[in-house]
């Protein structure tokens, strides 16, 4: 920790609620970007950017201040809800009622069906509440029941690729991007949604150097804001594999690779190295899209620069080779000497601390592989709806809308409405929890205390702790609190209370304190309350300890091994695209105002940002499909009406449309918007998921569109 991270103390923080300027930070994503929130009489009255923030320095983007009006929407859930007659029917209920009626429930099904028969879903805001990703593992260990969650359609890849190369899923490799001359990217759009599973706020100037000193190439099949501001290299939806897989081969040809380095340190890399030789540049070029020649230069560029790194995210994680790809991706920096290197790919301290199940620890019903001991998200209304043992009769949901994320959404709504008992923790009623028997109110982050200790991935490590700025809204919990009580009324320990060997209720915070007070450094937790604008504890990640944070016990890396083996050889089989079909394949993309499904109940965000299907001129023309057109959308699965927008920006052959969209809960601005479920589109069936993860397949969609009549 840097001798004058704590020169400059300021306690004497305000209370909750008090009237006056709060330093806080945001959580609706890995950047944390500083905030300053304004209370008058006891509310929030507006959110500035945290202009003395310790990396931040100022930056937020639109999304964040948004919170304000989210906590004080009209149609936010603020007391607990009991289901009375159809779908979206409720009426409210005491926390008392509602808890003793989900956890004698929840036992009397727990004893009746046994393992399995109960479960929890976490959705993407519960990882970014301090220790609610724990609490909910703890609670649905105590009921020996399952875990689904939105890793399956969002970061899955990585996760598994992690475990597969390091040793666990959540010894997660990132870029230096500090330091590094050329970043090459995948499937990744951060000038939109943030450098995903990067906490760098500054991220745009960050990249903005890089360009600078060297390159940013962008590989996309859209030509997206982030490519915009680059160098874009277009490719076909859903064939990243192909280019990585050939760029290894030329770099192995060209005798680019470290290969002393990969010998000493390094497992599995000649086998590798040889299973990948049949991939030529001509058939990754076919496959695409790249013109053989741009494939060699890349390449070329990749391993000439002194620091380069190759990013993946959420764009890599819903294909048809998800799990090779990831393993691809930090084969790629390794093979040219670019991990654990300044400006290369680098672990953070702490990344293997989580005790998580490994792999294949347990299968599903349909027999796929758990990753970190959770269940694939694209099941759950099939053992929602099949007989049999492991049927699902319960479940919890966290902060979840997998109704609107997961494949199948119909299909998942007929499940619901079959279970014995659904309940759910969140903000308002949503296309998921309409069904529930019970909805109860969780908080905003103005509402609770955090820490973001728990995300370590920052190329400028730095710690921060924010109070709640406002005592909760109405009758809203914490919901680490909500699921601590079900436990004790189920006959249980305290979640959280017995990591620390008491049955007591812990409130996370006092876990956090003492996680701190077994550091080495002398930060403790009162002491970070002290700079509530944050500690920086180095100007730079520490590059070259990622080796020693590999989990093997032999500290090498591993390039290969049998799924990685398997995976090759399903590749080699994969078929070529039929020519001339008048398919089209479907991808996903972010939206600069929007956060998944939550966020569509905010005027000043959704006001001008209609979701709508982007076709190539050459593919709308061949339709007779203009700009501002209503056009169907058909694939195996389903079939949606949506707004076509002619761009130049896709590669011809493929369509893109944001998810999230189309709703029908109970938030009245966000059932009034444009858009559809774009996951209707997507396959439910598991035989048509990667089957090494399970992850779903969102991108590369085989689609038709048309006029709609």
């Amino acid at each position: 920790m840097a001798e004058t991270a704590l020169a400059h103390p300021q306690p004497n923080r305000l209370k909750p609620g008090a009237d006056g300027k709060h330093v806080t930070f945001c959580r609706l994503c890995e950047a944390q970007c500083g905030m300053v929130a304004t209370v008058k009489n006891g509310r929030v009255t507006k959110i500035d950017p945290d202009r003395d923030h310790v990396t931040a320095e100022g930056h937020i983007c639109i999304k964040g201040p948004s919170i304000v009006q989210i906590t004080y929407d009209e149609d936010r859930v603020t007391t607990p809800l009991k289901r009375v007659g159809m779908p979206g029917e409720f009426e409210p209920v005491g926390w008392d009622t509602a808890l003793d009626d989900i956890a004698h429930r929840l036992s009397q099904i727990n004893a009746s069906y046994g393992n399995g028969s109960v479960a929890v879903y976490t959705g993407n805001p519960t990882a970014f509440a301090t220790h609610l990703p724990t609490a909910l593992m703890g609670f649905a260990a105590s009921l020996s029941g399952k875990i689904y969650g939105a890793m399956h359609v969002d970061t899955i890849g990585k996760q598994l690729g992690s475990e597969l190369v390091y040793g666990s899923p959540m010894v997660q490799s990132f870029p230096d991007i500090e330091r590094t001359d050329f970043l090459l990217m995948l499937g990744a759009n951060p000038m939109v949604s943030q450098l995903s599973l990067v906490t760098e706020p500054l991220f745009r100037i960050k990249l903005d150097d890089i360009a600078k000193r060297g390159a940013v190439v962008v590989v996309d099949p859209r030509r997206t804001e982030t490519a915009r501001r680059y160098e874009h290299c277009p490719i076909k939806p859903d064939t990243d594999v192909w280019l990585l897989a050939a760029m290894i081969g030329v770099l192995t040809g060209e005798g680019l690779v470290e290969e002393a380095l990969l010998k000493e340190r390094v497992a599995g890399w000649a086998e590798l190295r040889d299973a990948l030789q049949w991939v030529t540049l001509a058939e990754a070029s076919d496959r695409t899209g790249i013109p053989a020649a741009r494939i060699e230069s890349l390449a070329l560029e990749f391993a000439a620069a002194e620091r380069a790194v190759c990013y993946g995210r959420v764009g890599t994680n819903r294909g048809t080779f998800t799990t090779l790809l990831n393993v691809l991706i930090e084969a790629l920096n390794l093979a040219t000497g670019n991990f654990g290197q300044p400006g290369g790919n680098v672990i953070a301290s702490g990344a293997a601390d989580w005790p998580i199940p490994p792999y294949g620890s347990s299968q599903s019903r349909t027999g796929i592989p758990s990753t970190m001991g959770m269940s694939p998200t694209g099941e759950l209304a099939y053992d929602i709806l099949t007989p049999g043992e492991g049927q699902l009769r319960a479940l919890v949901v966290a902060c979840g809308n997998p109704a609107l994320s997961a494949p199948g959404g119909a299909k998942l709504e007929q499940a619901l409405e079959n279970l014995d008992l659904l309940a759910s923790i969140d903000l308002y009623v949503n296309e998921t929890n309409r069904y529930a028997d019970y909805i109860l109110p969780g908080l905003t982050f103005l509402e609770r205390a955090d820490t973001n200790d728990f995300w370590i991935n920052k190329p400028r490590p730095w710690l921060q702790y924010s109070n709640a700025v406002i005592p909760s809204v109405g009758e809203a919990r914490l919901e680490c609190g909500i699921l601590d009580d079900l436990a004790v009324r189920m006959g249980g320990p305290s979640i959280l209370g017995g990591l620390v060997g008491q049955n007591e209720k812990t409130h996370p915070m006092d876990l956090v304190a003492m996680q701190f007070a077994q550091r080495d450094d002398g930060l403790t937790l009162e002491k970070l309350k002290d700079h509530p604008h944050g500690i920086a504890l180095a100007a730079n990640v520490d590059a070259e300890g990622s080796w020693e944070r590999i989990a093997f016990k032999d500290g090498k890396p591993k390039v290969w091994g049998k799924v990685v083996g398997q995976e090759i050889e399903r590749l080699a089989a994969h078929p070529a695209p039929a020519k001339g079909t008048e398919e089209l394949l479907l991808f996903g993309r972010r939206m600069l105002k929007s956060l998944n499904s939550w966020m569509h109940n905010v005027h000043r965000l959704v006001r001008s940002d209609t979701p709508t299907l982007l076709m190539h001129p050459d593919d709308a023309a061949s339709r007779g499909i203009e700009t501002g057109q209503e056009v169907t959308v058909s694939s195996k699965s389903g079939t949606v009406t949506v707004l076509a927008e002619v761009t130049p920006d896709v590669v011809a052959g493929s369509v893109c449309y944001p998810h999230g969209w189309g709703h029908n809960g109970s938030w009245n601005l966000a059932n009034s918007q444009a858009g559809a479920n774009i996951n209707v589109l997507a396959s439910s069936d598991s035989s048509d998921w990667e089957q090494v993860s399970g992850a779903c397949h969102l991108d590369g969609i085989p689609v038709r569109v048309f006029p709609s009549t």
